[in-house]
């Protein structure tokens, strides 16, 4: 029986994708370059991702990284909680012409279901605002600003908090900006997948990446940018891709188009995983926290 919209799992391990901030650079427009990290806000929740961490190519700071994370927060954020939390920046113009991402923590009405999960926002020590259009009494003294997942049980009408950690259901994902080396980000993952037009075909690597999956707490997705591939970042960064990374893989060999963007790269890759995990019946599975 097909899982309730409103209680998709959250994966059964943490899954994180590495983006390069270069990600817009060649965009000249900030509608289009909003438009493109909106796209791939979308294909990282489709696929239930719980990182985003954007690292410097160069190891040098690039506005572009600021400029991804303000709108990954922002559309990771239930859109009745967002004039709390994001004042008007330029960064943001065009921000609310994206589609919400409609998560399970997101909903646009009561679910109607006996149990349903939404994201709230604590406002003062004893008060969380849910979207319900009344704030929620808490007895527990949360910090202001805190992100919590409130589970109303429609039946009751009794509201019970948990943090984004335990959260049953799958609440989006976090952004992060990092200065550190490549390497150096993923050295700490269980299965580390570096994605590149050089790597092996996907076919050729399923059997042993499924293996190495079926027992990870955590995998890491890194992807290069439209500028330099991994292995040129690689390269840059003084280290080798082959000896970092576990699997260097081709999500699309014989491409029928010169280049593939990043965005098309993620989306891509993510179904292909996603296809492995299903196959291999590893990945419905509820789990109470991440490690």
């Amino acid at each position: 029986m097909p899982t309730r919209f409103e209680e998709v799992p959250r994966r059964r391990c943490r899954l994180d994708v590495l983006l390069p901030s270069s990600l817009t650079a060649e965009t000249p427009h900030l509608r289009e370059k909003t438009f493109r990290i909106g796209l791939v806000a979308r294909f990282l929740a489709t696929f239930r991702v719980d990182n985003l961490i954007i690292y410097y190519e160069d190891l040098e700071p690039d506005k572009n990284a600021e400029l991804i994370k303000d709108v990954m927060d922002y559309l990771n954020t239930a859109p009745y909680l967002r004039k709390r939390l994001f004042p008007i920046k330029p960064s943001l113009r065009y921000a609310g012409l994206l589609p919400p991402l409609n998560i399970p923590t997101h909903p646009e009405a009561d679910s109607g279901g006996i149990f349903h999960y939404r994201e709230g926002l604590v406002v003062s020590p004893g008060r969380v605002d849910a979207g319900l259009g009344k704030l929620i009494k808490v007895k527990k003294p949360l910090k202001k600003g805190t992100k919590v997942v409130v589970v109303a049980d429609s039946k009751s009408g009794e509201f019970k908090l948990i943090s984004r950690k335990k959260s049953p259901v799958y609440a989006g994902f976090k952004t992060a900006i990092v200065p550190e080396r490549l390497d150096e980000l993923v050295a700490h993952y269980d299965v580390k997948i570096a994605t590149s037009r050089l790597g092996k075909p996907f076919h050729e690597l399923a059997q042993p990446l499924s293996s190495k999956l079926s027992t990870a707490k955590n995998v890491c997705i890194a992807f290069g940018s439209a500028k330099r591939g991994l292995y040129d970042i690689a390269k840059l960064q003084n280290f080798n891709l082959d000896e970092v990374f576990d699997f260097v893989i081709n999500v699309v060999p014989e491409q029928g188009v010169r280049t593939i963007r990043t965005e098309e790269a993620v989306c891509a890759t993510l179904a292909t995983i996603s296809a492995l995990e299903l196959l291999f019946g590893r990945q419905h599975q509820f789990i109470s926290n991440h490690p």
